[in-house]
This record gives structure tokens, C-alpha cells and sequence, in this order.
């Protein structure tokens, strides 16, 4: 019997050992769950960018920020500034298509082109440009999972340098399937087969921490910070299919459903959003105006 169970042991010591992506340091679950997301070409693991470096019809886009690009960043990034994600003028909504399509082609980037996003805040800004993207049309795109901290983490490559860039075409098409307008959002606010998910922290949520004209949260919408999406620790990678699964279905947000997701300013919920299409939903739109647009007005219900 204990040779039986010691055999065992050490069987299951050599499957975790060899499962896709474990590594002997570092975060790595999110990488050997991988196989268990149901969409999960949305995200590009470490060893996988490496691999693509020098590959043609392929952008990679830092989205920290100027100074921490100057300083180093992924050999062939370019610097994308997250300030374009945001129309300037109706600075509550995504760029108009003009813009879009201005923005994506000074970028080298064609309705043809491989998008890889990083940042290093957990996918935060690169969710943002992801879901931009896919309001677009252009689902040629994937987030680099754990970013700039798991690239720096595992010593790979960076530099300084910039890349000469060449202008492209990109043609927007449309996807509004995937973003939702104030009056849509109060639609659905009583409606059972649609689930609002607040994507702020608690404070937001419950009202004690205002950062609109009014503090509270959408009625009926249920609270699930964009933090726990990821893990908690100096790199943040997406947690397991499972987990994640288990902490939205549990708090009512299951697949059979429409969801709608907002924060402050339509960030983190597009990570919000971009996470459950990583688990397999299908329904998903993003309020674009959140509660920079909701809490600002006098003429819409707050729950406290």
C-alpha cells in the first residue's frame, strides 16, 4: 500500500512538473491553466511573445507610459499612448471611427495585423486597447499575461531602441455587440436575463469613495472588483479558468446571461469584459460612459 501511494506521488509530481507552462519560479498557474480558458488564444504567455519577436504582420504595443518606455521595454514595441483610447472630445466614449482609424494606422496597424498588448498593471491598459479593437472589428489581438513584470521577471530581453514604424490602413468595422449606451444600461437594470457587474472597488461601489458628482452603483449591479481577475502578487497573471469561473457564477454572473460591465471610466471594465469572453461568454457589452457619465447626472437612480 505505501509503495502504491508513494507511486502516485511522485507520478503526480512528474505531470505538475511537465504541464504547459510550469516553471520552477515565479507565478506560473494562470500559464498551466491555460488549456482549460475557453478562448485561450486571447492571452500570449512569455515564452510564446518570445518566439514571435522578429515575425512579420505582428505589432507589439507598450502601454506604461512614455518614461518607463524610454527606459526599456520589449525588443519591437511601440509606445501607444493609453490617452488615444478615449475620443477627445467626448472624452466619456471610445474614439470615433475616423480616429480609430487614424490612430491604428500611424501605429502600423492593418485590419491584417497581430496585435500583442502589454502593460504592468495586470492587463489593465491592455484591455482597454483590446476591447477598443474589438469594437472595431479587428480581433486579431491578444494581451501578454502577466506583462511587463512577468517579461522582467524571467530576465528577457529588452531595449531602448525605437522601431521605425510604417503607416498602414486600418478599416474599421463596426462590432456593437460589444458596448452598451446609458439608456440601454437602465433597460436592462430589471431585467432577469441580464446581469450589470460593477467592476470598481467596494468603496466605489457602496459610496464612500466618491469620484463623480454622486457616489453609489447602478441598481441591481453586483460588485466584483477587476483586481481579482488576477493574481495578487508583483507580477499578476489571470487566474485559473476555474477560479474565475467560480467567483463570477457565484455572484449570479453565469453564460446563459447577458452582461454588462462598468467602472469609472470604462477600464477596468473592459478587463472585466475581456476576462469572461477569456472564460467562454459570449453576451458581454462594455458601458462605455460608466460612472463618469452615470454618477455625474441628476436624472439616474443610484443604489448605496
Amino acid at each position: 500500500m505505501k509503495a502504491t501511494f508513494l507511486s502516485l506521488v511522485v507520478a503526480a509530481a512528474i505531470v505538475a512538473g511537465c504541464a504547459p507552462g510550469a516553471t520552477s519560479g515565479g507565478p506560473s498557474v494562470a500559464t498551466a491553466d491555460r488549456t482549460r480558458y475557453a478562448n485561450p488564444d486571447l492571452l500570449i504567455e512569455t515564452d510564446q511573445l518570445a518566439a514571435r519577436l522578429q515575425q512579420p504582420g505582428v505589432r507589439i504595443l507598450d502601454l506604461r507610459g512614455k518614461e518607463k518606455y524610454q527606459a526599456g521595454h520589449i525588443p519591437g514595441a511601440v509606445l501607444f499612448d493609453t490617452s488615444l483610447l478615449k475620443d477627445p472630445v467626448d472624452k466619456l466614449y471610445a474614439p470615433s471611427p475616423a480616429n480609430v482609424a487614424k490612430i491604428m494606422g500611424e501605429h502600423g496597424i492593418s485590419n491584417e495585423t497581430q496585435v500583442i498588448a502589454y502593460d504592468d498593471q495586470g492587463g489593465l491598459w491592455a484591455a482597454r486597447l483590446w476591447w477598443v479593437l474589438d469594437y472595431y472589428g479587428h480581433t486579431k489581438a491578444q494581451i501578454v499575461n502577466g506583462g511587463w513584470n512577468k517579461w522582467t521577471k524571467e530576465n528577457r530581453p529588452t531595449d531602448t531602441s525605437v522601431p521605425t514604424v510604417t503607416p498602414a490602413t486600418f478599416t474599421p468595422k463596426l462590432n456593437e455587440g460589444v458596448v452598451c449606451a446609458l439608456d440601454y444600461l437602465q433597460s436592462a437594470t430589471s431585467r432577469s436575463d441580464v446581469v450589470i457587474v460593477d467592476a470598481r472597488t467596494a468603496a466605489e461601489y457602496n459610496g464612500t469613495d466618491v469620484r463623480a458628482a454622486r457616489g453609489g452603483h447602478v441598481p441591481n449591479a453586483v460588485n466584483i472588483d477587476w483586481q481579482r481577475n488576477v493574481t495578487n502578487d508583483d507580477v499578476k497573471v489571470w487566474k485559473p479558468a476555474a477560479e474565475l469561473r467560480q467567483m463570477y457564477e457565484s455572484a449570479g454572473v453565469t453564460p446563459n446571461k447577458e452582461v454588462i460591465t462598468y467602472c469609472q471610466t470604462a477600464v477596468r471594465a473592459a478587463h472585466t469584459l475581456f476576462t469572461l469572453r477569456l472564460l467562454g461568454y459570449k453576451d458581454v457589452r462594455n458601458y462605455d460612459g460608466s460612472w463618469a457619465e452615470y454618477g455625474n447626472r441628476t436624472d439616474t437612480p443610484i443604489a448605496r
